[in-house]
């Protein structure tokens, strides 16, 4: 029996459906261009099959994961090359058993690894002189605050279109109210966000005085908006020079749960993403 992911809701669908997408636009924009090598590189690959929620909680139903919808597209072209990073083995090893079953042909590579040192890999092969004939597209997927700051920032200057899901209601949770995180989340929002507890705590955190003249600490206003306001704006024009307007997920209550975007050096892959 294959392992699956048993993790999400209708937003997982339009993730899905809007990466597709883009998929087909960028593979038409290079249908033209044979001597142009691509490259499709997904950080949190999963199984290759998603478990996901119904409208309501107790309706279950199996749909293909990204790695399988961008693999089945081979018009207007196909990737030269495919790799995906699962560092789960039982996941990784149902995504390479299905890969090799329904794309033989395909030059493919499943790697258990954690993504953020295949990122660091993948940054030495594009400056590398092999590697410097392939544009890239990336999808990073986690389902928390697993992707690290310094990650993205040696991807600077690379030709890589990279969609990233934000996890802006899940770091959300541990920005607590009144300003006391735990130690061991502080410095996860350090790797995740690239900042100092300080200058974190002061960008979500106010000290206002109360009716006894003492200073209460405050969290700010909309923090899930301006997790993904600060996220966006430290990436554009520092690590790529754009980044796309967000699609926000949200659960089948209505609430968000994630900021969906991508980051970009071209206009073209800017408009095409917007």
């Amino acid at each position: 029996m294959t392992d699956k992911n048993q993790f999400g809701g209708n937003w997982t669908e339009i993730k899905i459906s809007i990466l597709e997408t883009y998929t087909k636009q960028f593979l038409t924009v290079f249908k033209n261009q044979p001597n142009q090598k691509l490259l499709y590189f997904d950080g949190f690959a999963g199984s290759g099959d998603i478990e996901v929620e119904g409208i309501n909680e107790d309706e279950k139903h199996t749909i293909e994961g990204a790695a399988i919808r961008v693999l089945k597209i081979d018009k207007p072209r196909s990737f030269n090359m495919c790799y995906f990073v699962e560092k789960k083995k039982s996941l990784a090893t149902s995504l390479e058993t299905k890969i090799k079953t329904e794309f033989p042909d395909k030059e493919c590579y499943v790697q258990t690894k954690d993504c953020n040192q295949k990122l660091k890999d993948l940054a030495k092969f594009l400056r590398s002189d092999k590697g410097k004939m392939f544009k890239v597209l990336g999808f990073i997927d986690p389902k928390g605050m697993q992707l690290e700051w310094s990650s993205l920032e040696i991807l600077r200057g690379l030709p890589i279109d990279l969609w990233i899901l934000n996890p802006t209601s899940g770091t959300n949770r541990v920005l607590v109210r009144k300003g006391e995180i735990e130690e061991s989340w502080l410095k996860r929002l350090e790797l995740f966000l690239g900042m100092n507890r300080e200058e974190i705590k002061n960008h979500f955190y106010s000290k206002r005085p109360n009716l006894f003249g003492d200073l209460d600490v405050i969290k700010e206003n909309d923090p899930i908006n301006r997790l993904h306001e600060l996220y966006a704006s430290r990436i554009a024009g520092n690590i790529f020079k754009y980044v796309s307007n967000p699609k926000i997920l949200r659960n089948n209550s209505g609430s968000p749960l994630f900021h969906f975007f991508m980051a970009t050096n071209s206009e073209i892959a800017l408009r095409i993403a917007n």
